[in-house]
């Protein structure tokens, strides 16, 4: 055999030899070797903050590993997921993130970065469950039925907030009036906050939100919850009803809302696996699942990345037709 030829498959078996040498070493438990940094799309405080902070606390304390927060807002938490989805796919860059970015993002930007469906890899739900339907405690309605009502008496007037446009409360509420039957005005702000603060205000009327967001402004009689957005009531507030069980014309309505946890496509499978094995220990945690349930965000589980990727597909389908009903369109 010629020298150069032996030297040539020389180094081609040295190079596979390399190219093979992650996946053994995270089989044998060397993940992770270093920080693994998790990218977040909103500012300190958000809920995809709240959770992914939980995640890296728990899973570090667990597994001696060390997880860092990395916070990227901007353009509705797709700055972070167009940041990891050009990564390294190896498992030390992962993005905490809500359907905003991972379902609706390409019906709301002309110019996106990236394709949610193929550059990212489902690890798990970090937390997830149905939104409350909250209205200023001045707006004549003290149910669903009520406010449909009063929406379909005058079309085009009622104002609802959101956290921003394509949010999981922007299109829930547009699902709600579609299936109802009323027009309102959206009104799209830079988080949850604003537009909570304004629905006190009373310069929106009512909003789909997290329960944790609002729950010291229903304590305090500011705000009203009319109902809830799941299938099934909230453990923390067994006599506020589903919005179907409000309306029989709304059966079948659902929304939820969740953070997820994704990774860099092509990242290897018992990586992610490894990382939704260990936020499943957590979550059976009696501190977290308490927290979890008192927040309403406990609701929603996904075992396994094959149990997320069928979520998403699901949510996928949902969410599409309704856009399409509400007629968003790209910026």
């Amino acid at each position: 055999m010629p020298a150069s030829r032996s030297r040539r498959q020389a180094l081609l078996a040295l190079s596979a030899w390399g190219c093979g040498f992650a996946a053994p070493s995270l089989a044998q438990g060397g993940y992770p070797a270093k920080p693994v940094r998790i990218l977040v799309g909103v500012n300190a405080g958000g809920a995809a903050d709240l959770f992914a902070r939980t995640f890296a606390q728990k899973v570090g304390e667990a597994t001696g590993g060390s997880f860092v927060v990395d916070n990227k807002p901007g353009a509705g938490g797709t700055l972070a997921a167009d940041a990891a989805a050009k990564a390294a796919p190896d498992g030390y860059t992962l993005v905490a993130a809500a359907p905003t970015a991972m379902i609706v993002a390409p019906w709301l930007y002309k110019q996106l970065g990236y394709a949610p469906a193929t550059d990212f890899t489902p690890v798990t739900v970090l937390a997830g469950g149905p939104l409350v339907l909250v209205v200023n405690a001045e707006l004549a309605a003290a149910n669903v039925a009520q406010l449909v009502a009063l929406a379909r008496a005058k079309p085009g007037e009622l104002a609802f907030g959101s956290g921003g446009q394509g949010s999981a409360g922007h299109l829930t509420t547009e699902m709600l009036a579609s299936m109802a039957g009323f027009k309102a005005v959206h009104v799209p702000y830079k988080g949850e906050g604003q537009a909570i603060n304004d629905l006190l205000g009373g310069q929106v009327k009512l909003m789909f939100t997290g329960y944790n967001l609002v729950e010291p402004h229903v304590k305090s009689g500011r705000l009203r919850v009319l109902a809830i957005s799941g299938k099934t009531r909230l453990p923390s507030l067994p006599n506020v009803p589903t919005v179907q069980e409000s309306m029989p014309a709304l059966a079948g309505f659902e929304s939820l809302g969740w953070i997820g946890l994704f990774a860099p496509a092509r990242t290897p499978p018992e990586v992610t696996h490894w990382l939704a094995a260990k936020w499943r220990d957590v979550r059976q945690q009696p501190d977290i699942v308490a927290r979890f349930e008192a927040m309403g965000m406990g609701m929603l589980v996904t075992p396994t990345p094959e149990d997320f990727a069928a979520l998403l597909k699901s949510e996928t389908t949902r969410w599409q037709k309704v856009i399409a009903s509400a007629g968003v369109k790209p910026e």
